[in-house]
């Protein structure tokens, strides 16, 4: 199961690097649960479902123009929870890093992902 929650969340990734929303909507349609839910410190109510995900992934694209989001450490898999590092760096060079803390639902999908910024 180890390898399926990895190549889930690789998946995840692509999503934040989709710029075109229908693509994005049909990819997290696959690999996200129907109630699912995102939450980090800027959205502390959190986005519900794979529509108000893709749409939030959207406003982050243009709040943050040339957004980009790279993995900076393998993914830590311990049951159904994952963990990984990340950085995100914008077209006019400003970058920041945080840590995804993932939750998996039985079928393997992505049931949560609770993000903290590094200070």
């Amino acid at each position: 199961m180890t390898a399926d929650h990895v190549a889930m969340v690789r998946r995840y990734d692509e999503v934040w690097a989709e710029r075109n929303a229908a693509r994005r909507l049909d990819a997290l349609s696959k690999i996200w649960a129907e109630d699912g839910f995102y939450v980090d410190p800027d959205v502390p109510e959190g986005v519900l479902g794979a529509e108000a995900l893709s749409d939030f992934v959207a406003a982050s694209f243009e709040e943050m123009p040339g957004l980009t989001i790279t993995a900076i450490s393998d993914v830590a898999v311990l049951g159904d929870r994952a963990w990984y590092r990340w950085k995100a760096t914008t077209a006019d060079g400003q970058s920041f890093e945080g840590t995804d803390f993932i939750e998996f639902a039985p079928d393997n999908r992505i049931q949560r992902v609770t993000n903290f910024y590094d200070e």
